[in-house]
């Protein structure tokens, strides 16, 4: 995917709006102010769209080596099939490599068949099973991926559909995405607006 490209200011007078890309590094959607025209394809109206379209997908193996680790073998067709799971369940945060052992699956270190994660490693548990991920990476991603304020309360949005409502996290402020009224506070990994 593109980088995320701002655009620029309109002749015509077309209001900067809040929009969301794809970072490629931290495989997340994030908001930017986009300056109302021009940019590039790396631009949605919301979060939702971004997913849908920008979330990778990851290979993990094929559906014979992992029917007996799932708790639901409905991902799979048969045996000999490629299993490939949405990266919006989970993987190892900022494309870190899970942990795989000597015939190079990666290791689970939860469910019916769980192994423990060597050392330097953590188990993260995803939507059917976990995996072990570096740890130092994971820590870092838990505290900039749930920020607090020190003074006031986090910024959230709700989703298009009104189901749930999400910490308002971008790059960086200068990406100019904290509402009015709220200030921007930049950490390792992500900004965060407080009000």
């Amino acid at each position: 995917m593109a980088i995320k490209d701002r655009g620029y200011r309109c002749e015509n007078d077309t209001e900067s709006k809040i929009m969301f890309y794809f970072d490629n590094e931290t495989e997340q959607c994030l908001p930017f102010l986009y300056e109302g025209c021009g940019g590039n394809e790396n631009r949605f109206s919301n979060i939702e769209t971004c997913r849908i379209n920008c979330i990778p997908r990851k290979l993990i193996g094929r559906c014979d080596i992992w029917l007996a680790r799932l708790i639901s073998a409905t991902l799979c067709k048969s045996k000999q099939q490629q299993l490939t799971i949405s990266e919006d369940y989970g993987w190892c945060a900022m494309k870190g490599k899970a942990y795989e052992d000597n015939e190079s699956s990666t290791v689970i270190c939860s469910g019916p068949s769980s192994d423990q994660c060597p050392e330097k490693y953590i188990c993260r548990h995803l939507a059917f099973f976990g995996i072990c991920c570096p740890k130092k990476t994971e820590e870092m991603f838990a505290k900039n991926f749930n920020p607090s304020c020190r003074n006031g309360n986090l910024v959230k949005f709700t989703s298009t559909d009104d189901s749930f409502n999400i910490t308002l996290l971008g790059k960086s402020c200068n990406d100019q995405f904290c509402p009015e009224n709220s200030n921007c506070f930049q950490q390792e990994i992500f900004a965060y607006c407080c009000q």
